[in-house]
Order: structure tokens, then sequence, then C-alpha cells
């Protein structure tokens, strides 16, 4: 513990002993300067804490924007000690000093808010453009304290240049836009990072995150009164020094409520997944929730190419992470489970007792009673040759291994077919239209059921919206009768579906095809089928005219 703190523990150190040389140099006359000996112990202090942060933080952006904070946060201090101590005062460079001084307070603002506004994104992903206007605002107000001389639209000097002072100036019309845009970036900061933690019910640690704030607006309260309960807590901790602990002390609390991050007790998400997951590292050393698994580096560098079956029940797969991988163990019994209830027809049965509840339910509404009928005579009469075909496979499965996983391939897709279709249809009774989501689950729910039986499919989905929930049907309907055409000898399959302007696309791609498998036909005005065999593969493309000349099939 020690030694992951060990950056935190010597900043905390130098702070201390800075505080220390504060009181020490009030009591006694030093021969030197001490706020140089206090600059060098505040700048040790933020660059271990910027070397815990960038060791520790995860997010590569968050990373980066506090790297910018903690070297503000040294120029803030340093601009301050040469102002006060290696200037004469009243002249220009101690006034543009001065200016910088209200530059860098306002950048680490900026920095910090963006820091929040990365908190919870991807590590691919991006805010939004709209918040560029910050930076804008952030340049625009710089150039304007550099060219204050010129204008004096921030703050005048009524004495003018030759004489001016930090507290004989002015305020000029800028300066109140200059505190509400300041305001603005303190205020939607700790209201951006307040919402994430109540977004995420942490409120028994949001008070860490709360007391920051508070003691910064506790220490400013006191110290415009100059009250002489705290006169030595001032000279400890003078403003700008103060304003820095609060600047780290806020992120840290950040960091301590996982808002941002951190590779720090990945023991305790190791031990509490339910996932059996593990790591290898590049030397080949393993380090698994089961280290009575016997594995090898080979099997881990092919499981991330394609899951791999180490017996009947468990699936091996696994990522490349930095210099190792990551693998993790999937347990397919419950699958197996469903397979054989599949085999003893318990599907049917849960099936058929859910018809039964539901009918019980619909004879306590009588006025609703004569449309449910209707609904289910009419999916019973869209269905019924479906139902009569999965019947058949199920009574003649056959004797031999083959026979059986070929029967039951062809079962189980069709009564997937039969569940998803019913699902459509009810739809259709509610609605004209309904998302594409649902034509996705469906096709999603027959490819898996397929890989069960060894079956490579991959499904690419460029389609978002709704849909007219017959032609949705009809898309189904083409996609599954091509899958029963070749069930019995297909090795893989690739679908795509893409959503155009003016059409709906599918293609697929079925390795392997049935020999007898009979080909696709024209299905409706609006609809058109193409397909052809070429080296073993049956390429297929399927096009919905949703609006325009269908006989433009591209």
């Amino acid at each position: 513990m020690i030694k992951k703190n060990a950056n935190f523990f010597i900043s905390l150190c130098c702070i201390l002993l800075a505080a220390a040389i504060h009181v020490y140099a009030r009591l006694v006359s030093l021969p030197f300067h001490s706020n140089s000996l206090i600059l060098g112990l505040y700048s040790l202090a933020i660059v271990f804490w910027m070397q815990k942060n960038q060791r520790m933080i995860l997010h590569q952006e968050v990373r980066r924007y506090l790297l910018y904070i903690g070297h503000l946060l040294l120029a803030y201090l340093f601009v301050r000690t040469v102002k006060y101590d290696l200037t004469v005062a009243g002249s220009s460079l101690e006034r543009y000093l001065w200016y910088v001084y209200y530059i860098i307070l306002m950048a680490i603002g900026v920095f910090l808010l963006f820091s929040v506004l990365y908190m919870d994104k991807g590590r691919h992903e991006k805010i939004g453009g709209k918040w560029s206007l910050v930076y804008v605002l952030l340049f625009i107000f710089s150039v304007l304290f550099i060219s204050n001389d010129l204008h004096q639209m921030i703050f005048t000097f009524p004495l003018g240049l030759s004489n001016w002072s930090d507290s004989s100036n002015g305020y000029g019309p800028l300066f109140s836009l200059l505190l509400v845009y300041c305001g603005a970036i303190v205020l939607v900061t700790f209201f951006i990072s307040t919402k994430k933690l109540l977004d995420r019910r942490n409120v028994k640690n949001i008070f860490v995150t709360l007391a920051v704030p508070l003691v910064w607006a506790l220490y400013t309260y006191f110290y415009l009164r100059r009250t002489d309960y705290f006169s030595w807590f001032f000279v400890a901790f003078k403003s700008p020094e103060f304003n820095t602990l609060v600047t780290m002390a806020y992120i840290e609390s950040l960091i301590y409520n996982r808002l941002i991050p951190t590779n720090l007790d990945y023991e305790k998400f190791w031990d509490l997944s339910s996932l059996d997951i593990g790591l290898m590292t590049g030397n080949g050393v393993f380090h698994s929730k089961n280290p009575s698994l016997d594995l090898d580096r080979s099997l881990i560098q092919r499981a991330e190419v394609y899951p791999l079956f180490l017996d009947e029940t468990t699936l091996l797969e696994s990522a490349k992470v930095s210099q190792g991988y990551s693998y993790w163990l999937t347990d397919l019994s419950p699958i197996h489970a469903i397979r054989e209830e599949l085999k003893n027809f318990g599907d049917l049965i849960a099936e058929e007792n859910e018809l039964l509840k539901a009918k019980n339910q619909l004879k306590k509404d009588q006025a609703s009673l004569k449309r449910q009928m209707e609904i289910c005579e009419f999916i019973e009469g869209a269905l019924e040759d479906k139902v009569l075909h999965l019947e058949e496979c199920l009574g003649d499965l056959g004797h031999s291994e083959e026979a059986f996983t070929e029967g039951m391939r062809l079962a189980t897709l069709v009564q997937v077919y039969i569940k998803r279709f019913s699902n459509m249809l009810l739809l259709s009774q509610k609605s004209r239209v309904s998302s594409l989501v649902e034509l996705k689950l469906a096709m999603v729910e027959s490819l898996n059921y397929l890989e069960i039986f060894g079956v490579d499919s991959h499904l690419v989905w460029e389609a978002e919206g709704v849909l007219d929930l017959d032609n949705m049907l009809l898309v189904y309907k083409t996609f599954e009768g091509v899958l029963e055409g070749n069930i019995r000898t297909l090795e893989a399959v690739l679908v795509r579906l893409e959503l155009r302007e003016r059409d709906l696309v599918l293609s697929m791609e079925i390795e392997n095809p049935d020999p007898t498998y009979e080909g696709s036909r024209f299905l409706g005005r609006d609809f058109s089928c193409q397909d052809f065999v070429e080296e073993g593969t049956l390429y297929l493309r399927a096009k919905l005219f949703l609006g325009g000349d269908p006989d433009d099939l591209r």
C-alpha cells in the first residue's frame, strides 16, 4: 500500500514542510527568500502528483488534461514567486506577470472542465464540438489580458501606467464578463461531476467531492474577513498555494469516487467478477482465478482469432491487451440444457403452457376476447405449415448422429422462426411499423442457434430506424427461407442488411450450399431477389424498394 502511494506521501510531506517554513519565516527573520524554497517544495509536490496520475489514470484524454493542469499549476506558483520576489514593484514586467497570472487561472479551470467532460467517455469517444467555444473564449480573454495596456477594457489605471499598482487599479467593462466566464466554468464543472456521482447513486461518497469546494469557500470567507482565529493557517497556506491544493484535492476526490478510472484495486474487481477470467503476460506468465486450468500460450493466441472449445461445455475466448492477453471462459451448459429440452419436446410443452395461460387470461377480459382470438387464429393460420414442418423434423430425427444433427439443425431454425415470426405478427396487429431492432434480434437468434451446431455465422447490421411490418416479415421470411433451403449442408453464413435512402438491401453468402436448393424468385412488386453460386458459395442479394424505380437493382 505504501509503495503504491509513495508519490502521494512525498507530495504531502513537501506541502507540510512548505507550511512549516512559512510559519517559521514569520516567527524568525531568515537570511534568504523563503518563497523560493517554498516554490521548490510545491513544485516537487506537483511533479510527484503528476507522475502518480500519469501512472494510475487509464483514460488517455483525462490523463493528458491533468498533465496540462499540473504544468499550469507549476507556472502559476512560479509566476507568483517571480512577481513578488524578483521584479521591481510597479514595473511593466510585474504588470504583465499579473496578466499572465489570470490567464493561467482561466486555463486551469478550462482544462479541469474538459477532464470532467471526458470522464465517462470511451477511449475513442469525443465530446461535442460545441465545447470548442470554451477554448475560443479562453483565447479571446487571453489576448485581451495581454493587450490590456492598449485598451484597458479589463483593468484600468487611473494614475497612469507609470504609477500603476495591483491595489490601485480599477475595473473595465469586460471584467464582469470575465467573472461570468470563469464562474460558469467552475459551476459547469461542479455540476457535471456531481451529476455523474448521483447517476451512479454514489450518495455516500459524494460528500468527499462536495467537501473540497466547501473548504475553499470557507477559506475565502475567513480570508476576506481577516479572522484572527485562522491567521496562522493563512500564514501557513497562502492563497495561491491553497488554490493549488484545492485543485489537486478536487481531482483526487474524483479519483477516490472512481469517476476517473485508475488501475488501483484491480484485485477487488478480479475477486468480485462472476467471469472465469485470466491474464497472460507477454512472457507467458498466467494470472487466473482458476490456477488449476491447464492452458498454454498457443491456445490463448488461437482463441483470439476464433473461440475454442476446451470441452463440450467450456468455450475459451481471448483478446490482446497491452503486452499480453486477457482470456475468459464461457460455460455453455445452459445452452446444452436448452438443447436437451428441445430434444424432449420441452420447448413445445412450454409454448403450449404459455398459450394456455394466455387463453385463461383472455377469458377474464370478455371485452377483448374476440379480438384476441382473431389474432391467435391469424397467427396459427400464417404459421400452420411451419408448425407441421417442425413436428415432422422432431418425429424423424434418425438413428445416426449425423442424421440427428441435421434434423436438430432444421428443427431449431424452424422453432426460432415460429417464435420470432409470431412476435412480428403480434406487433403488426398493434402498429403498421416497428423498429428494425426487432428484425435484428430475430436474425441474431437464428444465427446464434446455428452456431451451436458448428455453423460459423456473422451479421453486419447497417440499418437503423423503423420499417413497415409487412415488409419486415417479407425480409425475415426470405432470410429464413435461404437458411432452411441450405441447412443440411451449409458451413458458414455471412448476412448483411443495409438501409439506404430509398431501399433496404439484404445480402447473404452461404458457404457450401445445398445442391437441391431451388434458388430465389421474385416475391413482389417492390421486392426483388438475385442469386448465383460461384466456387461453392451461394451469393444472394434481395432488395426491398421503399421508393423509386423497382427495376433499378444495383
